[in-house]
């Protein structure tokens, strides 16, 4: 008898642990199903965009690298949508197993209820009569024991209705669990039937890659041909752009030596003539927006200076250099200040000399003498005073291709797609052909496109030089304050040497060549110095 106790105790733990269990389980599993179901969505929408490219570069080459980089990504997406809906198919199963172990649950508790319930009615059928229980309380010692049998049998009473709702409430919880049990079933069927077409799809896609991958691979010489002629050209154009950039350089340091000997004579002038003159010559120098301010902050400063000089009192002095602290004329403004505190100073020491001769005669009893003190005389104004040297200006302050570089390095990682859409199909540095055994040297990225895409401007700049090999494509070099960037492969272009060109502006067309492909080779430099252009995209 005491070991059935133990066991039926142990069990009933058991049971209880079980349920606390499953419950957390169930929420868990719920969460984690749904999160895996947004991403089997995700992937389903972007399967459905990779169909439409597919069918797009399809109809333009079977053999070119965007369609096949396009047919990779498609066959990577169905891949993990073919795990994510075997990992979702487990979760239902998992799901279904839990339901089932709460059905049972709730089966047996509604038993113990039931067989409750029936005890509860047996009781209610032999003592049913109104006279057993008006027995039942007048049979009570005192009002008090009357009084709690009369509760007693209230409470009974509403146990026996508490117990047949418990019985109802325990039958609807299983035909509710039992209909989520076969939602889940029927949710899993559905899967079921998902997954078989999606692994179909997805050995038909890998086929369909082994085929083009052969097909392209069939012209793998003159492919391999045209990839070395292209190595020597884009070599040709690299040691021209190497010399076109190198000769910038120089120049921009001329340019800036000049900006800034020019600067430094207006500054040191510091007139609005001289900063005009600075202007007119280096209308987008490096010190032009400063140049503006400061003939701004001339107007103004002539103004006070004009209206101290006027006055000509030490407060209206003051009130230039707290107006102007470093204006043109605050080294002057300074020393009349400091004159005329001079000559304050006279003043007050003559006074005292007088104060102290008018004592001195009161002591000894003697009349005032007359004493003559010479009157300080107001501070004569400095005669034509020179305006004082224009201070260094901030960087916040100067503009051209300083401003524009600092502007270009602050988006890395942020600059557009230089073409509508495409796929990179070729990295930076050096790499294998995506499809042929054959090493490849980039000096940028490839990126594929479709055919009639244009090349599009990635940052405001200036067309540097726009270069053309005999025989070959046209390249476009932008520059960017001290940053460069390189269009090229393009067939032809719609801008020239020396023209401004704004962010997303189109410049040329891309080259399609006779595989099928339109690939643009991008390039970003700093000087001299090669980037890598991933970094420096956006990630979409």
């Amino acid at each position: 008898m005491r070991i059935t106790k133990q066991l039926f105790f142990t069990t009933l733990f058991f049971l209880l642990s079980g349920l606390v269990f499953s419950q957390i389980t169930e929420q868990e599993l719920k969460a984690q199903k749904e999160k895996l179901q947004q991403q089997n969505s995700a992937l389903k929408k972007e399967i459905s965009q990779l169909n439409k490219d597919l069918q797009r570069n399809q109809s333009e080459s079977k053999t070119s690298l965007l369609y096949i980089n396009s047919l990779d990504s498609k066959i990577s997406a169905q891949t993990k949508l073919v795990n994510g809906l075997a990992k979702e198919k487990r979760f239902i199963e998992d799901e279904i197993y839990l339901k089932q172990l709460e059905i049972n649950k709730l089966s047996r508790e509604l038993n113990e209820l039931r067989k409750e319930y029936k005890d509860i009615l047996i009781k209610a059928y032999k003592n049913k009569s109104i006279e057993n229980k008006l027995l039942f309380v007048l049979s009570s010692t005192s009002l008090r024991e009357a009084f709690n049998r009369v509760k007693y049998l209230q409470r009974y009473s509403d146990y026996q209705l508490g117990k047949a709702e418990e019985i109802m409430g325990k039958s609807e919880a299983i035909v509710k669990e039992k209909a989520a049990r076969e939602k889940s079933k029927q949710e899993k069927e559905a899967l079921l039937a998902q997954q078989s077409v999606m692994k179909d799809e997805l050995e038909n896609e890998k086929g369909a890659k082994q085929k083009v991958i052969e097909e392209y691979k069939k012209n793998a010489g003159t492919i391999s041909q045209e990839i070395a002629n292209k190595q020597r050209e884009q070599k040709t154009i690299d040691s021209e752009i190497n010399k076109i950039i190198e000769e910038e350089i120089r120049l921009a340091k001329i340019r800036a030596e000049n900006d800034k000997k020019a600067w430094n004579e207006a500054a040191k002038e510091n007139t609005i003539a001289s900063f005009q003159s600075y202007l007119n010559e280096w209308p987008n120098g490096d010190y032009s927006n400063a140049a503006k301010k400061n003939i701004t902050q001339l107007e103004a400063d002539n103004r006070g200076w004009q209206l101290a000089r006027g006055s000509h009192t030490k407060a209206a002095y003051q009130t230039y250099l707290k107006n102007f602290p470093q204006g043109q004329f605050a080294s002057t403004a300074r020393l009349e200040v400091s004159k005329f505190e001079k000559a304050e100073e006279e003043e007050r020491l003559a006074r005292l000399e007088r104060e102290r001769l008018a004592r001195e005669a009161a002591e000894a009893n003697k009349p005032v003498e007359p004493v003559v003190v010479k009157e300080v005389e107001k501070p004569k104004p400095v005669e034509n005073p020179k305006p004082d040297p224009a201070p260094e200006p901030t960087f916040k302050e100067k503009s051209g291709s300083a401003e524009l570089a600092a502007d270009f390095s602050n988006n890395r990682g942020r600059l557009p797609w230089p073409v509508a859409r495409g796929q990179i199909v070729g990295r930076f540095g050096v790499g294998k052909h995506p499809i042929l055994n054959i090493q490849v040297d980039n000096d940028g990225v490839d990126i594929a496109t479709n055919k009639g895409s244009n090349a599009r401007v990635v940052f405001d700049g200036e067309v540097t030089q726009v270069i053309s090999i005999p025989g070959g494509n046209r390249t476009v070099l932008i520059r960017h304050g001290t940053y460069f960037t390189v269009y090229n492969n393009l067939s032809f272009v719609s801008v020239k040497k020396g023209d401004r060109v704004k962010r997303g502006q189109d410049i040329g067309r891309i080259y399609t060549d006779s595989n099928g492909d339109t690939i643009l080779n991008f390039q970003v430099r700093s000087g001299s110095v090669k980037q890598n252009p991933e970094s420096w995209l956006s990630a979409n």
